[in-house]
């Protein structure tokens, strides 16, 4: 059976050695992501060498995702590692670096005094440490009560939710690992803490200039991000549900109704959506999930979503493989129940009327007939990503001359993507998607499979074809 929802499962010490790599594939991974937020370029660049190993062993086309850190904030380093604050104390946060102690530290933002205002709240270790700002120092520090205390310990995470910060999404060190990326075989680049618009054009213009044509993937993280949802999907190639932070720097119970809005807006624009953070979070140390993990991740598949996420489980988790292949047995539970309801999705992608009309068409063949599968001879991704936005209740050959377009496919849902010669007529192209469509197990002698394709071959955006085949 076809897996339609597609996997994206972390890079860390867990999963990096070529053994490992190779058995995440087979189990179902699609998409490898390596986080820029820890290791150095001498790790990734094995991880990557590692990855392109395993693609070449097993014969089938992998993306990979570099995600950049993002201004990401932490405390600084702690004397003796850790100390606890109580409620009712107060704590000095400073910019200048310090080894901090229980009623100073500091912080890798210097621009927090300037920034934070009296009244504001800053969260610490994911929120389980809460601060109000009382005294505002600038431009050196600012005094906090500690409203909720807890073990702080070096590198945990700051988050200022009532603070709009005017730092720019790209770091100088985002600058220089998007560079570094741009010369490799990354396939997206995950751009963190997105507020606008403007900080998608901003990567893209560093891509842009280094002439790689990687997809940017916009991490929906902070409240601001919300309010510009739908030009940031517009700007973006594809929109990740990073709810981690969101769900520190929003209300915790509006995050699943964001993730669905998200989704929704995603689904109609005809852009791929990716859920992320904690959707087996047990299994990190569990081989099985919780009850409650199989229904978050069964849920988002219901909000067609094209690809769910793997972090720590994959990463540093014990049962990186068991985690893989539960959420894929998740995902065919998801996508049957699915089928059944028989949803029509609206998606309006402007720059591809022609390929979302052709696809709203074959969603209707599809419900009305028995098709084993549609095949798509696509030079650019497009008119397969628009095929897979419809959601057809059956798998979709994605046929490229192009390896790099056969790896971004590989985030689409329902899109199975191979690597072809190029074909100069129509009945070619006939032949070898029914050939493949038998090879792949998707089809067998006798069933009808949906051929799309365009006039002339190999010209992009000319998708103008469609062929109902019978295979002999």
């Amino acid at each position: 059976m076809i897996i339609r929802t597609k996997v994206v499962a972390t890079v860390g010490p867990a999963s990096s050695s070529p053994e490992m790599l190779e058995a995440l594939a087979r189990a179902g991974v699609d998409v490898f992501r390596i986080n820029f937020s820890h290791g150095d370029e001498q790790t990734h660049e094995q991880s990557l060498r590692n990855i392109r190993a395993v693609e070449a062993k097993i014969g089938e086309p992998i993306a990979v995702m570099g995600d950049l850190c993002g201004p990401k904030i932490r405390v600084g380093k702690i004397a003796g590692e850790k100390f606890t604050l109580k409620a009712g104390a107060t704590l000095t946060i400073q910019s200048e670096p310090i080894e901090g102690t229980a009623g100073r530290i500091s912080t890798t933002l210097a621009e927090l005094p300037a920034e934070a205002a009296v009244g504001q709240t800053i969260l610490i270790n994911d929120g389980a440490i809460r601060l109000e700002v009382v005294e505002v120092r600038p431009p050196r520090e600012i005094v906090c009560l500690v409203k909720v205390g807890g073990e702080l310990s070096s590198g945990k995470g700051v988050n200022l939710p009532d603070t709009v910060l005017s730092l720019p999404a790209m770091t100088e060190k985002d600058r220089r690992d998007a560079a570094w990326i741009a010369a490799r075989e990354f396939d997206y680049v995950a751009l963190s803490f997105v507020r606008t618009a403007r900080d998608i054009e901003g990567l893209r213009d560093v891509l842009n200039a280094a002439g790689c044509g990687a997809k940017v993937v916009a991490k929906i993280e902070k409240p601001q991000a919300l309010e510009n949802i739908e030009s940031i999907i517009d700007a973006a190639d594809v929109v990740m549900v990073a709810r981690g932070d969101l769900g520190v720097e929003m209300d915790l119970p509006a995050v699943p109704f964001a993730q669905k809005r998200i989704a929704r807006l995603c689904q109609e624009r005809g852009k791929c959506c990716i859920i992320a953070t904690q959707m087996l979070e047990s299994m990190t140390h569990s081989p099985v999930p919780t009850r409650a993990e199989v229904s978050d991740v069964a849920n988002a598949v219901l909000d067609a979503t094209d690809a769910v996420m793997l972090s720590g489980e994959t990463a540093v988790g014990e049962y990186p493989v068991a985690a893989v292949e539960i959420m894929n047995r998740i995902g065919a539970q998801a996508q049957a129940y699915y089928d059944r309801q028989n949803p029509d999705p609206h998606v309006a992608y402007a720059p591809a009327r022609t390929e979302a009309s052709l696809a709203a068409a074959v969603h209707k063949i599809v419900e009305a007939e028995p098709v084993a599968a549609v095949a798509v001879f696509t030079m650019t991704g497009t008119t397969a990503r628009m095929f897979a936005k419809h959601r057809p209740a059956c798998p979709i050959l994605g046929l490229t001359t192009d390896v790099k377009t056969a790896r971004g496919m590989c985030l689409y849902y329902g899109v199975v993507p191979v690597t072809v010669a190029p074909c100069h007529h129509t009945r070619e192209v006939l032949a070898m998607a029914a050939d493949l469509a038998v090879k792949k197990g998707l089809a067998k002698q006798g069933d009808r499979i949906v051929v799309v394709s365009g006039r002339p071959l190999g010209a992009p955006g000319n998708t103008n074809t469609l062929v109902i085949h019978t295979i002999e």
